[in-house]
């Protein structure tokens, strides 16, 4: 049967048994002359507002979303109470209430807490984000307890590797794990003497015969074989004294002055003796023998200057053990014996033609003649 319906335009109002608004743009949907709206489920992306002074709004079922004003209606909310680590507290919505941590407001900061079993608290340890310290012992339990970075402080418990003693170190105990006290020491070290330079035995160190008392090193008497030294010599820098016997095996050579003292008689094994050595020519040499405090005496020397080849061999007084050329006194006269035949036009050998005045030649007939 047709009844009348009426077309509803923007603006106007109009009296619906029934509405559904798929989707609910802007504007508001008001409720009846009772203030109710109807049983009917209403879903939208907007929002659904009751404004100021709205009454006995009711919701079943869940709820999701947000909700904003005050609430306000008596204690039939289920009461919320606290759980263990909550200070006691109770909610049901009527009034405002404050959720703790219990022990929270006894904290300080930095430190780290403990639970108490009701609630937490400080303990003695304290993180300042770089370190943890404690007024107390810290201890790690557990086989499987690490721990990095440095540490001081004592250790109690053994260590999962051992710490054991190789070649020339000794100790207490075989071995150390951190399970009890243990003293290690350089094997020999307890017979060591203060100041005596020490050597490697193999196993460990002992004394040598030598000491070093800091400004000198000395051989001890025991040394049977003395002191040996490899390739490379030795270089002494400072006055060195011998107080016994010495032999050089090799060749002695002296760059300075070399003096001899001796209260006896000098004894040379050799069968010669080489003076001006390493000279290429001819020169003055000779021995002094000194019978003055001044230094001086008589020489027995070889003659250089028009001497001919050789030089001849003559005598001087007040010569000076530091002198480098020597005017003669006398000469040496020297004879070549055994003659088959007089000399003829022969210059002698020592002293030559100029210096050989003096020199005898004498033949196997007994003939005897003088250079002169």
């Amino acid at each position: 049967m047709a009844t009348w319906k009426k077309v509803i335009v923007s603006g106007s109002s109009a009296a619906l048994s029934a509405l559904q608004v798929d989707n609910l743009l802007n504007g508001v949907v008001t409720g009846s002359s009772n203030g109710t709206l109807g049983i009917q489920t209403i879903n939208g992306t907007g929002n659904i507002v009751a404004t100021t002074g709205a009454t006995n709004l009711s919701h079943s079922g869940s709820f999701s979303g947000s909700f904003s004003g005050s609430f306000f209606g008596t204690s039939n909310l289920p009461d919320l109470t606290q759980g263990t680590g909550i200070t006691a507290f109770t909610y049901d919505g009527a009034t405002t209430a404050t959720v703790a941590v219990s022990g929270a407001s006894t904290l300080s900061s930095n430190r780290i807490s403990k639970w108490t079993g009701a609630a937490f608290a400080d303990t003695s340890l304290t993180d300042t984000g770089t370190l943890v310290t404690g007024s107390s012992s810290i201890q790690l339990t557990g086989a499987n307890s690490i721990l990095t970075g440095s540490f001081s402080g004592s250790f109690a418990g053994a260590l999962s590797q051992t710490l054991t003693f190789g070649t020339g170190v000794s100790g207490s105990i075989s071995s150390y794990n951190g399970s009890a006290a243990a003293t290690f020491a350089i094997s020999g070290s307890a017979a060591l003497s203060t100041n005596v330079v020490s050597k490697w035995t193999g196993t460990g160190l002992a004394n040598t015969n030598i000491t070093d008392t800091g400004t000198q090193v000395q051989v001890g008497a025991g040394a049977s074989s003395g002191l040996s030294i490899a390739a490379g010599g030795v270089n002494v820098t400072g006055n060195s004294t011998f107080n016994s016997n010495l032999t050089i095996a090799g060749d002695l050579t002296v760059n300075g002055t070399a003096s001899f003292v001796n209260s006896d008689n000098l004894y040379v094994k050799d069968k010669f003796i080489l003076i001006n050595s390493g000279s290429g020519a001819l020169a003055d040499s000779g021995i002094v023998s000194q019978y003055n405090v001044a230094g001086s005496g008589s020489a027995i020397f070889l003659e250089s200057a028009a001497a001919g080849t050789y030089g001849r061999w003559a005598f001087a007084y007040d010569v000076l053990g530091t002198a480098t050329a020597v005017a003669a006194d006398e000469y040496v006269v020297s004879a070549k014996i055994g003659q088959a035949s007089g000399p003829g036009v022969t210059n002698p050998t020592w002293g030559g033609a100029t210096n050989g005045v003096g020199n005898m030649w004498v033949t196997t007939v007994g003939d005897i003649y003088i250079y002169s």
